[in-house]
């Protein structure tokens, strides 16, 4: 492999936040900064008994996509759904306003 291969602009590692921002623009993510401390720190967010069962897909016109593990977790989610919104509305402010449930399908 020449050197210029490895220098080449098309090959250059980019920047992680280039990289992330693109993710987010294609999520439809209206504040990009937001959405990264929400993603990335979701089990803190949460806590360890929901972050366990429930992850954040997708967040897209202040609605947050969440996939849970099983049947049960959907019910119990709903549940906790307006106290769930209150804890992320400390967190992100108002970014989020309402969640939409899926359960992960087996593979």
């Amino acid at each position: 492999m020449s050197d210029d291969e490895w220098t080449s602009p098309s090959k250059a590692p980019r920047p992680l936040s280039e990289v992330l921002g693109k993710v987010l623009r294609k999520m439809k993510v209206s504040d990009e900064t937001t959405a990264l401390g929400l993603f990335s720190h979701w089990r803190e967010i949460v806590g360890d008994p929901i972050a366990d069962h429930v992850l954040p897909k997708r967040l897209e016109k202040r609605r947050l996509v969440v996939e849970v593990d099983d049947a049960a977790w959907a019910t119990q989610l709903k549940f906790l759904e307006a106290q769930l919104l209150a804890t992320l509305k400390e967190h992100v402010g108002d970014e989020v306003d309402s969640l939409e449930i899926r359960v992960r399908r087996s593979r």
